[in-house]
């Protein structure tokens, strides 16, 4: 997979900028699937993508 082009996973819902996969800090299972917290790299929040 090319990091030129990451896969964005949402955007931050506080400034609505586009969270990509490299910017994942921790990624887990829950049991209604996937989540993870990324750093937005606009506002520097921990997140989890909307």
């Amino acid at each position: 997979m090319s990091t030129a082009n990451p896969p964005s996973l949402g955007i931050c819902p506080f400034c609505n900028t586009e969270i990509m996969t490299t910017d994942v800090i921790l990624e887990y299972e829950t049991e209604t699937g996937p989540a993870v917290y990324a750093e937005c790299p606009e506002c520097r929040d921990v997140v989890t993508p909307q």
